[in-house]
């Protein structure tokens, strides 16, 4: 059994039940309280949040965590841990690894890193296409049963529309939503900027 934790002065955002105020919250065991005995205030760990924002933990929907293949950049570890310095408890990692996550032995490695290593809540995507090349669809079905979140080609997307019509429709047979880069190569390729009065006068 832990000491209760008083987190006293700190300033409790919980939109669940629409509170915004300056004021102190115990928790017992992990467990929010309403309040603490003089006993337990006497025992407790004190945490100054004065001038600090206390609340749920926030949720990252699209982070690159570059394990396997760029583990120098950063590892499962490394990256959750950084999560938890800002504030995120749950974190939804891309694909974008080498070798790109779009089978289930790359999601299951993915998996057993994150039991390992993770300090915090860490999902996986898989790939929509092969290699996120665009051009032939991932095995879905098998990438949901290992236990992806979801699927997307982040940083890229199919150009091809047909290959994406498919990838919608074998993401709703399997209930899996899609994080779709919204780019069309043929408008951006090679672009500085969005098309405007700036544009025109810097000539770009």
């Amino acid at each position: 059994m832990s000491n209760p934790l008083w987190i006293r002065g700190g300033r409790i955002i919980d939109p669940d039940v629409d509170r915004d105020e300056e004021a102190d919250l115990f928790a017992i065991d992990g467990v929010i309280a309403e309040n603490l005995s003089e006993d337990q205030r006497s025992s407790a760990q004190v945490i100054d949040a004065t001038g600090k924002i206390v609340c749920p933990g926030f949720i990252d929907l699209h982070a690159h965590f570059r394990e396997p293949g760029q583990s120098q950049k950063e590892t499962i570890g490394s990256g959750s841990r950084a999560a938890a310095a800002g504030g995120y408890t749950t974190v939804v990692i891309m694909p974008d690894v080498r070798p790109p996550a779009d089978n289930a032995g790359v999601i299951q490695y993915i998996l057993d890193a994150v039991a390992k290593q993770a300090c915090v809540n860490v999902l996986a995507t898989g790939c929509m296409t092969q290699g996120r090349l665009g051009e032939s669809l991932a095995p879905i079905g098998s990438l949901k049963q290992t236990g992806v979140v979801a699927i997307t080609d982040s940083p890229d997307s199919p150009q091809n529309n047909e290959i994406m019509r498919r990838t919608l429709e074998y993401a709703g047979m399997f209930d899996l939503p899609i994080f779709d880069q919204c780019r069309d190569r043929a408008l951006t390729e090679g672009a500085v900027m969005h098309e405007g009065p700036s544009s025109l006068r810097l000539g770009l």
